[in-house]
């Protein structure tokens, strides 16, 4: 071959500087392990299954005294490199990739690698999400949860169980709840409250959407320390004045009015102010006042659902006045019965039908006993 000059054979990046020649051999290895990664997780059904042998041989492993001794680290990998060739294009076998992954998860567990069998729960819960299958993959949103827990990992701990809630908001919104929650409780013990903001939103929306008022008001409650400590007075302020309105929309104008009071310096805001109307025209039954203060724009840039609500007062305000009107006739004292006298039963037939006569005509019975007390009224007078 022909041979090139001395200066020409060189190697290209001796003519670059330091930076670009870093640069370049930077590119070249990432690329290197891209292709690398790609090779792994396009290949076919066979060799995904051929994993999976290999994967049970290393878990079946003996040593030389022919006890069992599993290779779970060699396990874990070959579950997961045939999860993730199940899940490639070219096979897409996502119940094989579901159960691969899962696979792949108690073998990291077993080798105390909670962090990565995390990771691999993860995986086929997000493969279960896009089956459609809500449930299923809440389930394994949350073991993944438990795993990053005891990885050490208590944000992606709580991520996770957030997640696992959101996935069953509309199958099961109890279990969705309660998800939620637990996720809060874990930022809040790991002094991560600046995260828990989108999550008590969702919380909310999803218990004031399927009518859980007395449970948003226990998530708003919790919330106030929270608020105190991000210094958030607005967020704080906002809160309350939703629990008054959740407790008005109950009819409950008493408990309203003793969480107004239980609010230190409440009454000083703009919220507080309009809290203070709000229950006024509520126990005086006036609706219109109601609509009028519900239509302010410190009812209306409240969170959705809790401005829904709101605008439902005036219906509520209603309601209440008519059912305290019905209790009050209720307690209106009852007219006195006049009881009339037996017939002497020694007149025989014709006391008997006197009696029968006397309870035929009631209303008659009843006026004459009246007129005759009238006339002994008379009486007395003169």
């Amino acid at each position: 071959p022909t041979l090139l000059p001395p200066a020409l054979s060189l190697p290209l990046f001796v003519c670059r500087s330091s930076g670009e020649e870093k640069s370049s051999l930077q590119d070249l290895k990432w690329r290197s392990q891209r292709f690398t990664r790609i090779e792994a997780t396009m290949g076919s059904d066979a060799e995904a299954r051929e994993l999976l042998k290999e994967a049970e041989k290393a878990v079946n492993k003996k040593n030389m005294f022919f006890k069992k001794s599993p290779d779970w680290e060699k396990a874990a990998q070959c579950y997961q490199k045939a999860g993730e060739m199940f899940r490639a294009p070219p096979v897409k076998a996502m119940p094989d990739a579901v159960a691969a992954f899962e696979k792949a998860a108690a073998a990291h567990a077993s080798n105390q690698a909670h962090f990565y069998a995390a990771q691999m729960m993860e995986n086929a819960g997000n493969i279960l999400r896009d089956l459609k299958n809500p449930l299923a993959a809440g389930q394994h949103y949350e073991k993944a949860s438990s795993h990053f827990l005891d990885a050490g990992k208590a944000d992606k701990g709580a991520e996770l169980l957030i997640k696992a809630g959101k996935a069953v908001a509309e199958e099961d919104v109890t279990v969705a709840v309660k998800r939620y929650r637990r996720g809060m409780k874990l930022y809040e013990e790991d002094d991560q409250h600046i995260f828990i903001g989108d999550t008590w939103r969702h919380c909310l929306a999803l218990l004031l959407k399927n009518d859980r008022k007395e449970e948003a008001v226990g998530l708003l409650t919790d919330m106030f320390d929270t608020f105190e400590r991000l210094d958030q007075a607005d967020y704080l302020h906002k809160a309350q004045l939703s629990v008054i309105i959740l407790h008005l929309s109950r009819g409950d104008s008493v408990a309203a009015a003793a969480a107004r009071d239980s609010f230190a310096d409440f009454v000083m805001c703009e919220e507080g102010g309009a809290a203070c109307d709000l229950i006024d025209a509520f126990e005086d039954g006036n609706d219109e006042r109601v609509t009028e203060l519900v239509a302010k724009q410190v009812f209306t840039l409240l969170d959705n659902q809790v401005a829904r609500v709101a605008s439902k007062l005036p219906a509520a305000c209603i309601e209440a006045a008519s059912d305290l009107t019905g209790a009050r006739s209720n307690t209106k004292k009852p007219t006195a019965v006049v009881s009339l006298p037996k017939d002497d039963d020694s007149g025989g037939g014709g006391g008997g039908g006197g009696g029968a006569a006397a309870a035929a005509g009631g209303e008659g019975g009843v006026a004459a006993a009246a007129a005759a007390d009238d006339d002994d009224d008379m009486d007395d007078l003169m």
